[in-house]
């Protein structure tokens, strides 16, 4: 509890000082070339970027945000924000298994999810019961799911971080992936994009897979890297 209290009010005084760098952070079986636009427009805007890559189809989750921790305390930062497309977020919440214990990590000041699967993707449901596809598609897939527990849900939340949420739909009634119940990205519905901690959402007329290339994806980041919050209101 009072490492809590020091970390919030350590976060609230000095939201973001000395040594910073963007973790941009791609997705499942994606490369991180894929990420170039982000990138670009974030260093234009003169952040410290890194576009990190991992093996996301041949090592567990566990394993990944082990690596992503260990990457980070060895950068010696002050403070971090990070950008992910869809599993990347997870690479994320797993990494803050060990970094929310660790008063000496660096302050994770702002979080975008692009197309994150916060609590499982339906397409992971239906590969995940197929044996051969699950042994083809690696560790995480399964890892994925929707259930209740499955290991996605039981990830902690970046609660000391201001969060925005980048979430691609059709604009429909229907979404594009018809056995998916309302609308979505094609891989995702709403719903399981959503952290439910007040983070602040924005919908996107796009799919799942291209979304990051959307020009007006890469100014909604930046202006949540900028002020906490994706459009201003005034």
């Amino acid at each position: 509890m009072k490492f809590s209290i020091i970390f919030f009010l350590t976060l609230i005084l000095f939201p973001a000082y000395g040594n910073q760098k963007v973790f941009i952070i791609h997705a499942y079986a994606s490369p991180r070339f894929v990420m170039y636009k982000i990138n670009k427009s974030l260093k234009k805007e003169n952040y410290t970027t890194e576009n990190y890559r991992y093996k996301s189809m041949y090592v567990g989750l566990d394993s990944l945000g082990g690596q992503l921790y260990n990457t980070i305390k060895a950068s010696k930062l002050d403070t971090v924000s990070f950008v992910t497309h869809s599993m990347g977020a997870l690479v994320l919440r797993s990494m803050l298994q060990h970094s929310d214990t660790d008063t000496n990590f660096p302050v994770i000041h702002r979080v975008v999810m692009i197309a994150p699967p916060n609590k499982g993707a339906e397409v992971a449901d239906y590969l995940a019961a197929k044996p051969k596809l699950r042994k083809i598609l690696g560790p995480n897939m399964k890892r994925m799911t929707t259930h209740s527990n499955s290991y996605v849900n039981q990830l902690p939340k970046p609660k000391y971080s201001e969060v925005g949420i980048i979430v691609g739909i059709r604009g429909k009634k229907n979404g594009y992936n018809p056995f998916i119940k309302g609308d979505d990205d094609g891989i995702l519905s709403i719903d399981k994009v959503k952290l439910d901690m007040n983070e602040d959402l924005v919908f996107i007329k796009n799919d799942h897979l291209f979304i990051t290339q959307e020009k007006s994806v890469s100014q909604l980041i930046v202006n949540f890297l900028n002020t906490g919050i994706f459009i201003s209101k005034e």
